[in-house]
């Protein structure tokens, strides 16, 4: 017999009122727990706004969605957090619910019943949805603007270098700041060194046997095309100076450097990694 986990869970707590019909900007984030009687999970998502359909106003202080499944559910969803994907960062959903008290008797929840729409439009959390959804600007005395797409979880800005307009890529979490000090303070100090690092990089590249090979057999085959030509890895290494197209920095600090391959390789790029303690650590084709 199929356990009711709404009935079960809706006895296990205290609400306020009956149910209703609310509109929910989810946010991002959340949480799981097993319940006290073991019965059942309790998944949690944050929420930026809800707002009461039938009452029409916003309801206030509550930032939380909460819902239960069965452990079976929950063993098979877990590996993967799959329990998470109910609610998508920023979209906007009508929901079946009912306002839920915590242990401490505050209204703290909104229990979700039942998901009613997804991508809901045209409703009085619009222009929360907007604001919420807008890029990040940021100016950064080194870095100059940098702009985060909220959905793409980058920081996105321009550097200018030896005629080259390099495209920084900053990976973040948009909602905790707290993942912005690395990564930003590696690419402040690779923009700062930016004259060394190139030469080391360009360096690196060209003092790759196999990928300096490589590049002379492509060379050979496809003279005509190529934008640069060389015959020794000091020559390589100075064809590829003022080629410099981007630098994608990773949360945890390290970070990509690529170059433009001159058409030697077809238009593809030469990439360069970086670990995390700065240390050079390979130099491919991609």
């Amino acid at each position: 017999m199929r356990m009711d986990m709404n009935g079960i869970y809706q006895k296990d707590n205290k609400f306020e009122g009956e149910e209703s019909l609310y509109y929910v900007l989810a946010g991002n984030g959340g949480s799981s727990r097993l319940s006290k009687n073991e019965k059942y999970h309790i998944i949690t998502c944050s929420a930026v706004a809800i707002y009461d359909i039938n009452a029409d106003c916003v309801v206030k202080k509550i930032k939380i969605m909460t819902w239960p499944i069965s452990n079976q559910e929950y063993e098979a969803q877990n590996e993967n957090s799959e329990y998470f994907n109910r609610f998508k960062d920023g979209v906007i959903y009508k929901v079946l619910g009912r306002l839920q008290y915590s242990t401490f008797g505050e209204l703290a929840f909104l229990y979700v019943k039942e998901v009613l729409e997804e991508n809901v439009s045209g409703t009085k959390l619009d222009k929360k949805q907007e604001k919420y959804l807008a890029p990040i600007v940021l100016e950064d005395d080194v870095l100059g603007k940098l702009v985060l797409e909220k959905s793409e979880g980058l920081f996105e800005g321009t550097y200018h270098f030896l005629g080259n307009d390099i495209t920084i890529y900053i990976e973040v979490e948009w909602s905790s700041k707290a993942t912005w000090k690395k990564p930003l303070t590696v690419a402040r100090d690779f923009v700062e060194h930016i004259v060394s690092r190139d030469e080391a990089f360009r360096e690196y590249i060209a003092a790759d046997e196999a990928l300096y090979d490589a590049a002379l057999e492509c060379l050979e085959d496809y003279e005509d095309e190529c934008e640069i030509h060389f015959s020794t890895p000091e020559e390589f290494a100075n064809a590829l100076k003022g080629r410099m197209k981007y630098i994608f920095v990773n949360q945890n600090g390290s970070y990509t450097i690529g170059y433009d391959d001159g058409y030697v390789f077809g238009g593809h790029e030469i990439d360069v990694d970086v670990d995390s303690k700065g240390k050079m650590v390979c130099a491919d084709m991609r």
